[in-house]
């Protein structure tokens, strides 16, 4: 029974020495270099998957909006390959790297120098890894809703209507002629602000009659599909366009509340569009001429929503209110999440849309003497 137990002593002691040795010789920043590793394999498969994910589904919608998400989209997939082949590397050879230096240069780290080592590595690699997944984030829940091909149809050049694609927007100007064949240059123009994750195109339906009416219709590309962004977009178009002394800003959704904001602040815009919209505050101008365009059956903005929002605008505000007509009927993108059932014919929205927004700017443009 003796001998036994002093087996089993010799054996422990046995163990519990190896135990040290092994602990002993895994270099000091090992544990943080793996746990950074894996955590950089997860995070660069993402930005890649991610990024592929939008590419794959939505590549032309980006390509034809805004350079920002094509920007993001393309280093972020890129930085995901390099995240993801410095990963695969540290795993596979980072002790041995950390250990002798580089291999041109071969030298032996002291532990001291292992240690600072791996602060600097994790002093930059947490800062990285936010951005990284803040990136990925944006991409992927900016990712937007694809104009229908109607839409997409009503963007050609024809019928009195030519379409103009710039970087960050798009125009529908009209070539009307008079009786004797010269052309008639507006002097009257509606800035269109997209909803959120929107594609701009989506809208061009209804605001392509605004233009066969002889109105130049300026639709924003947004970064990312947020007016939010770049709230001082409409400023860009409206000094890009000198020729255009009367100014109507209009928006869908969250667009509207972003061009009720600029359109309080500028006095050179003298309408506000509305459509499934509404300020996010109280509007100080009373001079400014409003018309609020919203559906009965909108799961958004909902007419409990509207009916709250009067209380923002001017006294002098023109409601009309569309039967049937959901959130996402007023632009041609297709359903949208938590939205209410559209009864309502879409042509026939398109038509109220354009009446509203052409009764607006008949209503800012002086009467020809």
């Amino acid at each position: 029974m003796g001998s036994t137990l002093d087996l089993l002593r010799a054996s422990g002691q046995v163990l519990r020495t190896r135990t040290r040795t092994l602990v002993g010789m895994r270099q000091p920043g090992s544990t943080s270099r793996t746990v950074l590793a894996l955590t950089w394999l997860v995070v660069g498969a993402a930005m890649v998957a991610v990024t592929g994910w939008i590419g794959w589904t939505r590549g032309r919608v980006l390509l034809n909006g805004h350079p920002a998400a094509v920007v993001l989209g393309l280093a972020t997939g890129l930085l995901g390959f390099v995240a993801l082949a410095w990963a695969v590397a540290s795993l596979v050879i980072g002790d041995r790297q950390d250990r002798e230096g580089d291999p041109d240069h071969p030298a032996r780290r002291t532990p001291a120098q292992l240690e600072r080592r791996a602060r600097v590595r994790i002093v930059l690699a947490v800062p990285l890894l936010l951005l990284a997944l803040l990136s990925v984030v944006l991409l992927g829940y900016s990712r937007p809703l694809a104009a229908q091909p109607e839409a997409l149809a009503a963007l050609r050049s024809q019928n009195g209507v030519r379409t103009v694609d710039r970087v960050t927007w798009y125009e529908l100007v009209p070539t009307l002629e008079d009786a004797r064949g010269t052309t008639v240059r507006p002097t009257t123009g509606l800035v269109f602000l997209p909803g959120a994750r929107v594609d701009p195109r989506a809208y061009a339906p209804e605001l392509r009659r605004v233009a066969e009416a002889g109105y130049l219709v300026v639709v924003l590309k947004e970064p990312f599909g947020f007016s939010i962004f770049d709230r001082d977009h409409t400023a860009a178009i409206v000094e890009n366009h000198p020729e255009i002394t009367h100014w109507v800003v209009g928006g869908h959704s969250l667009g509207g509340t972003v061009a009720a904001s600029y359109a309080d602040g500028d006095r050179r815009v003298e309408g506000l569009l509305l459509l499934a919209s509404y300020p996010s505050s109280r509007l100080d101008r009373t001079d400014l001429r409003v018309t609020s365009v919203s559906g009965d059956q909108d799961g958004l903005a909902t007419p409990a929503d509207i009916e709250a929002s009067k209380a923002k605008l001017p006294p002098s505000t023109t409601y009309v209110v569309v039967p049937g007509a959901a959130h996402a009927s007023f632009g041609d993108y297709g359903r949208q999440p938590h939205d209410g059932t559209p009864t309502a014919d879409p042509v026939a929205v398109q038509e109220q849309v354009a009446k509203a927004a052409v009764d607006l700017l008949v209503a800012i443009t002086p009467k020809a003497k």
